[in-house]
């Protein structure tokens, strides 16, 4: 859950990042919460709709890519859709890169899953495990031999 009310995030198949958006641009508020005086100076007409922040990813896959927030909403968890298996840690409020750690060693997967679980005695609001989901179909060819 993000800590600011009006930041949806939204991420799709193939894309190599996720991304958050203002959701009052939507609403015809300005971003002060006003709309009588946003449809004065514009005329009501519609304005374009710009993401805040992007948090990049490997996406080069078309798998579902999960991501999640801490009970804050102050860090993003992102799976990576390349064979690396890491998953990266973003500083929501900055979109800056925290962290970047290495799930799987070897095997060519993609960490399709990433869930974060807040510890119930936690100390820290962030306190808490992160569980993650890691695989992709791998096809074999059978030798054919005459």
């Amino acid at each position: 859950t993000s800590n600011n009310p009006y930041v949806l995030y939204s991420a799709s198949r193939r894309s190599n990042a996720v991304l958050s958006w203002d959701v009052r641009a939507l609403s015809g508020l300005d971003l002060d919460g006003d709309a009588g005086n946003r449809r004065k100076r514009s005329g009501g007409a519609s304005r374009t709709i710009c993401g805040l922040q992007s948090y990049a990813r490997d996406g080069d896959t078309n798998q579902r890519l999960e991501f999640d927030l801490d009970t804050n909403g102050n860090r993003m968890f992102v799976g990576s859709g390349s064979s690396e298996g890491v998953v990266k840690v973003y500083d929501v409020n900055t979109g800056k890169l925290d962290d970047e750690f290495k799930v799987v060693d070897g095997g060519g997967d993609a960490v399709n899953g990433v869930s974060f679980i807040p510890h119930p005695f936690g100390k820290n609001d962030g306190d808490g495990l992160l569980a993650v989901a890691v695989g992709s179909r791998h096809f074999y060819e059978e030798e054919l031999s005459d």
